[in-house]
Parts: C-alpha cells; structure tokens; sequence
C-alpha cells in the first residue's frame, strides 16, 4: 500500500510527438556502452524544477501554484550536446536560453514556494538527459538542430518499476 508521501514529481516542458521523434533521432547520435542506459524515448523532457516526494494535499496546492503562472509561448532552439561529468549524463540542450524560458523557470518556482517549495540555488542549465552513467565524455557525431514550439509545461509523476523508471503527465499548462 502506497502511503501519503510517495508521489514523486517534477514540472517540465513535455514534447510532442513530431518533437519527441526528433530528439529520439538526435539521441541515436551518442554512443552508448553498457553500463550506461539510454533514456527511453517516451521519457525525454526538459526539467524546469525538480520537486521530489510530496504529500498529496502538498501536490494539490502545487497544481493550483503553477496554475497562476503567466507566461509567455516561446521557441527553443535545441542545437548543442553537452556532457555533466559528476552525474555521468550525456544531453542535448541549447546555446542561448530564450528570455521566456527563464522567466517561466523564475515564475514557477517563486509559485511553488507558496506550497512549501524552495527552488534550487544554482544557475539553471536547460537540457534534455539522452543517457546516464556514461563512463567518460562520449564522441558526438552531428545532429539537425531543431527548433521547439513551446506552449505549455506539465506537472509529471515518476514511478520506479522493475522495468525503469515511467513517467505520467498528472497536469499540463498553457503557456500565453
């Protein structure tokens, strides 16, 4: 039996499928040698913030916090790869972070401190997590940079599973 406080969850911008299909594409780019796992196609997403587990009555408020977010519809352009040597991942990400995406990421967690939240305290850095565990910085080969039309972000819940980890959109929220 679940109790109270196992939904773990995250805010994040979501792609769609033709999106989804190009950053798949992109991530078939990066060698990937066991240990290191790939992340599954229908898992890709930008993270905007990290939350953790949360009481239910807290994922309540949360999803009337980000309800008041007012912000604007943008495009990302998603046109390098990268590489985080401490927590082994390899990502796709993008060069200049728009405007918009930055006062959405601000907006949203000023919000979410009204629901016992405190946003983290280092720099956001956007990016797309292709692969974990990567044993050293892989040898990239090209991509077709792409452009994203972004006009919502979604409130997903994370589950462990014997087969991986899957991902539900719990809420989603239109971008103006």
């Amino acid at each position: 039996m679940r109790d109270n406080r196992d939904l773990r969850i995250f805010f994040a911008l979501w792609p769609d499928t033709v999106m989804r299909g190009k950053l798949a594409n992109a991530s078939n780019s990066i060698p990937v040698e066991l240990p290191a796992r790939r992340v599954p196609d229908h898992n890709l997403h930008l993270t905007l913030h990290f939350i953790g587990n949360v009481y239910r009555d807290q994922l309540v408020c949360m999803q009337h916090q980000a309800s008041l977010v007012e912000a604007e519809k943008f495009e990302l352009d998603i046109d390098c790869q990268g590489y985080f040597n401490k927590p082994r991942v390899a990502w796709l990400g993008c060069s200049e972070i728009p405007g918009a995406l930055r006062n959405l990421h601000r907006q949203l967690g000023q919000s979410l401190r009204h629901s016992d939240y405190q946003p983290e305290s280092r720099r956001y850095h956007p990016h797309i997590t292709l692969a974990r565990k990567i044993k050293s910085i892989p040898k990239y080969s090209s991509f077709e940079p792409m452009r994203w039309q972004v006009d919502n972000f979604v409130l997903v819940e994370s589950r462990s599973s014997g087969s991986g980890v899957e991902y539900r959109v719990l809420d989603s929220y239109h971008l103006t």
